[in-house]
């Protein structure tokens, strides 16, 4: 009788975008960026590309605000660590809004012009 073989799943790219309150010090965007970057790496994932928009006024209000600083992440991990991201950003009270999509294009990380970029 064969062995049952184990479904191997590949890593995946995705792309998050998070938008934070907007008046938020650098040294709390910083500890948040850290905290997305330590949590990816945890789960034998990598942070493939940052890309910092800094801040924007939003399409309506969020939470009473009209404004949000927005970081976009390009990132690869296995599918099965989605979920937990997901809740860990749930948790955090200075995201207003994420959002993680698959990346249908990989190749094109990192060829567009940056707006800036976030140091640790």
């Amino acid at each position: 009788m064969p062995k049952a073989e184990k479904k191997v799943e590949k890593k995946r790219v995705y792309e998050l975008i998070i938008a934070l309150k907007p008046l938020l010090p650098d040294e709390v965007r910083k500890e948040i960026h850290k905290g997305f970057v330590d949590l990816v790496e945890s789960n034998d994932g990598e942070v493939l590309d940052v890309d910092v928009w800094g801040k924007r006024y939003l399409a309506y209000e969020i939470d009473g605000q009209d404004e949000a600083y927005y970081i976009i992440y390009n990132y690869e991990i296995d599918p099965k660590h989605i979920a937990e991201i997901k809740r860990q950003l749930q948790l955090k009270q200075e995201i207003l809004r994420h959002m993680i999509v698959e990346v249908e294009y990989p190749e094109e990380i990192g060829t567009r012009i940056k707006k800036k970029v976030i140091k640790i």
